[in-house]
């Protein structure tokens, strides 16, 4: 009798929600396909922002350009965006203020953005070939074959309002001159700042000119049936980077793309990664860490099955050595597929780039619970299992390894799992032999 009651209350609730939903399509507000749409995106927001039901901004099918936009709350119900059309983004990143991104959603609770859209970046016309000319040259004409859209470039920033009589704030930015044309920052194709209790699904992000999503400072946020797409060249391209979250859980998945697919940085907490599939990229990083002084703890990641295909890495923990403190600490990787992985299992904690840095000091970042478990496939590299840890703070602990069967197709020997201050403890089935065994 109780379970049937407890059924009612969700159920009344979504007749509820459905039945006093409103719809908001952007064509109602001058949206026209193959035009440029920030004001009307604009003015649709605000409205459905402003309603006190629960609402939804609708995107049709079809190709739209679109500026620079902050969706930006809190709003008065819970909100929906339906993305069903192809945003297309600015081609050349200098028309876009430094340190502004393409499409932001900040101080926003219970949002749903979802749909069978797309969000364009277009980071193949120019900015690429900016970052890396070598990975993707702009003299290649296959690799300049972009549709572009003619845009007058619009800075709006989409705000709530009681007064709707009042048009949305908006400011014309002129293209850059030749004089400050040079940025070591693209725009990222999404961004969610202070956004809690939300949905992001269906979606794809394609050709970001940086990072494809930016999740900072968010809480309880599911990215579900999201898919990434960018070339393996495409530089600096991580799929997801997370910061100073928590409660964020990425399943059922499709990262493919140039750097990290899923990148974590400092202050994240309780992360659940599950059932994505990675590839090609350089797989789910935690870090690097340690180059900033005040660095908040990475504590509670939770990797499970996840399948990696052609990438550099698969699970890997990074810290910069000469580094300031910092803490990692219950990381959870199993139930993982690797097929054809450079490094598979790593913790790289004399992580260096391009010689950029002194190892003559230990990174004082305290790495310790580390379980990996169930790891299976084939790694392009013979040392398939690698735990390089710093000589301070007794190096990595607490590290348990079990189940691994992890093959090696290469002409260079055996595959075999390298250790460096780390005594890990390990279980079950171990292709290749752990540390210190009798037949390492």
């Amino acid at each position: 009798m109780g379970s049937k009651s407890s059924l009612v209350f969700p159920i009344f609730i979504l007749f509820i929600v459905l039945t006093n939903a409103e719809d908001f399509d952007i064509t109602k507000f001058g949206a026209k396909p193959d035009a440029e749409i920030s004001k009307a995106l604009c003015d649709a927001w605000t409205a459905a922002c402003s309603a006190t039901e629960p609402s939804t901004l609708i995107i049709p099918s079809g190709t739209f350009c679109l500026n620079v936009i902050e969706f930006k709350g809190p709003c008065k119900s819970a909100i929906t965006v339906q993305i069903d059309g192809t945003l297309k983004g600015p081609e050349d990143p200098n028309d876009i203020p430094k340190g502004v991104q393409w499409i932001t959603f900040s101080y926003v609770s219970c949002l749903t953005v979802k749909g069978s859209g797309t969000l364009d970046g277009a980071g193949g016309a120019i900015a690429w070939s900016m970052k890396d000319p070598v990975a993707w040259p702009a003299t290649d004409p296959e690799k300049k074959n972009v549709q572009k859209c003619g845009l007058q470039y619009v800075l709006l920033l989409c705000c709530p309002r009681t007064d709707l009589t009042k048009t949305c704030w908006y400011q014309t930015i002129p293209s850059l001159d030749d004089d400050n044309n040079t940025f070591n920052v693209y725009e990222q194709n999404l961004c969610l700042n202070f956004v809690e209790n939300s949905l992001i699904s269906g979606i794809t992000s394609k050709d970001s000119k940086m990072f494809h999503v930016n999740v900072m400072t968010c809480t309880n946020v599911t990215f579900d049936d999201f898919h990434i797409c960018a070339p393996a060249e495409s530089p600096n391209t991580d799929g997801i980077h997370l910061g100073w979250s928590k409660q964020i859980t990425i399943k059922n998945s499709d990262i493919k793309t140039g750097d990290d697919c899923i990148s974590i940085g400092d202050g994240c907490e309780d992360l659940h990664i599950e059932g994505v599939t990675c590839g090609p990229g350089h797989g789910i990083s935690v870090g690097s860490l340690g180059k900033n002084s005040g660095e908040k703890p990475v504590i509670g990641v939770y990797v499970k099955n996840c399948t990696f295909t052609n990438t550099m890495n698969g699970v890997r923990i990074k810290t910069w050595p000469d580094s300031h403190q910092g803490e990692v600490g219950n990381m959870h990787f199993e139930d993982l597929c690797m097929d054809h992985v450079e490094n598979p299992i790593i913790v790289e904690q004399n992580y260096c780039p391009h010689d950029a840095c002194s190892k003559d000091k230990p990174s004082l970042v305290k790495v310790h619970d580390v379980f990996i478990k169930n790891v299976k496939g084939t790694g392009t590299m013979p040392a398939v299992v690698k735990l390089i840890c710093s000589t301070a703070n007794n190096g990595c602990e607490n590290v348990e390894v079990s189940d691994i069967n992890l093959k090696y197709e290469g002409p260079e020997g055996e595959p075999f799992q390298e250790c460096c201050n780390v005594k890990p403890v390990y279980s079950g089935e171990m292709i290749p032999p752990g540390c210190g065994s009798s037949d390492h």
